[in-house]
This record gives C-alpha cells, sequence and structure tokens, in this order.
C-alpha cells in the first residue's frame, strides 16, 4: 500500500492507465493527463492573424490565391505570377491560420471615389472565404469582425461590400446595412455595368460619408473598373 507520506501523482497514474489500454477511473474523464489537454486546446485553436497585404507570407499567399482563382476566375489576373501586390497597397489582409494551413480569409481595401463633385474615400471588405473543413466554426466571424473593425478605425468615409442575399443577415450582426436601392456602377468610365450580381451593404464612418448617405443609397455611384 502506498504510504501517505508519498501520494500517486495524478499524471503519472493517468499516462499509466492510458499506456495499459485499461479504461480510466470515472474521475479521470474530468481530469485527463495534462498532455492531452494540450494536444486538445493547441488543435482546437486557429490564430488570427493581420498583414499589409504588400506583407503576405508566401505560403499564405499561395492558398488564398489558389482558392481565390476557383471560387472568383474572373479576378485572376492571367499573368503567370503567383502574388503582385504594389509595394505601396494600403490593403490589409486577414486570415485565420491552422498551423500553416488557410482557414479563412478577408480582406479590407481603399479607394477614392467622386461622387457629385466630391472625392470620398471609399473602404472595401471583399474575399470573404473559409475552407470547407473548417466551415461553421465561427473563423468567418473572426475575420469580417477583424476587417469591420479595422475599416471603421480608418480614415474611411463610408465603406462596401457586395454578397448574395443569404449573407445579408451575416453581414448585418457586424453593422453593415442593405442599400436597397443603391445604384453602383464599375467598369471602363466610358462603358459603365450596373451591379445586379447580389446587395449592396453600406457603412458611413466619418461625418462626411454620414452626410452622403442619401445620395450613396439613391444615385447612380461609379466606384471605379471593379467593384470589391
Amino acid at each position: 500500500m502506498q504510504s501517505a507520506a508519498h501520494p500517486v501523482d495524478a499524471r503519472a497514474r493517468g499516462d499509466a492507465i492510458l499506456a495499459a489500454g485499461c479504461d480510466p477511473p470515472r474521475y479521470a474523464s474530468k481530469h485527463p493527463p495534462l498532455r492531452l489537454v494540450d494536444r486538445i486546446a493547441r488543435a482546437a485553436m486557429p490564430v488570427l492573424h493581420s498583414y499589409p497585404k504588400p506583407a503576405v507570407p508566401r505560403e499564405v499567399a499561395a492558398q488564398l490565391r489558389s482558392y481565390v482563382r476557383i471560387q472568383w476566375p474572373f479576378l485572376d489576373a492571367r499573368d503567370g505570377r503567383l502574388w503582385e501586390v504594389p509595394i505601396d497597397s494600403d490593403a490589409r489582409t486577414f486570415v485565420v491560420l491552422d498551423g500553416e494551413v488557410l482557414v479563412s480569409h478577408a480582406e479590407a481595401n481603399f479607394r477614392n471615389v467622386e461622387h457629385a463633385g466630391t472625392t470620398y474615400r471609399v473602404g472595401g471588405l471583399g474575399a470573404v472565404f473559409t475552407y470547407p473543413a473548417y466551415r461553421r466554426g465561427g473563423f468567418a466571424q473572426r475575420v469580417v469582425r477583424a476587417a469591420t473593425e479595422f475599416l471603421d478605425a480608418s480614415d474611411a468615409d463610408l465603406a462596401l461590400l457586395f454578397c448574395g442575399e443569404r449573407l445579408r443577415e451575416f453581414y448585418k450582426t457586424f453593422g453593415w446595412t442593405a442599400a436597397e436601392e443603391a445604384q453602383i456602377r464599375y467598369g471602363e468610365r466610358t462603358n459603365q455595368q450596373a451591379y445586379a450580381g447580389g446587395i449592396v451593404m453600406m457603412r458611413f464612418i466619418s461625418e462626411d460619408g454620414r452626410a452622403a448617405g442619401a445620395a450613396f443609397r439613391r444615385d447612380a455611384v461609379y466606384v471605379g473598373r471593379r467593384t470589391w
């Protein structure tokens, strides 16, 4: 019998039980060996990262570009380059990584948009995705929340995103509002197209942006060669 002066170490006892292939005693399910807890915790905690777009690590950029080429082929430049971003780009990339594996992504970027004689700094939220094996794990919420907070803290007057109807409520939870009457136009300035691929959602950030809110919701607004 073990002396009271030398109690059995709980972790050693748990390890011995597992090594012997025995069922652990009932208390062991409440207090599993520490090494198991650590292993489970590491596996369950993909990490959120943020990078200036020109500084995205190449191993992340490769996974990001691979997804975009399949999901949004019209964005693929077909120029033979994996990741060419202007060094002065102010876009910000938000990713969740599981070790070296890309889980989820969102991008916040900016452009100047002229409307009714005034130039506005307009942010965009785009390229939001989660790899299929990780869906329904809350990872898209993490990148969208981070990107939205980044836009709100920026010098943007307002921000836009474009999505399908089924995602309306998802973005609404982060404070984005649908602009039902918006007339967003894009393409070459001399050959503009009306956006009709889904719904436009907006958020107004600066005082100037809030003052122009009704006009952006109502008037035709040209945003450049592409939407976000």
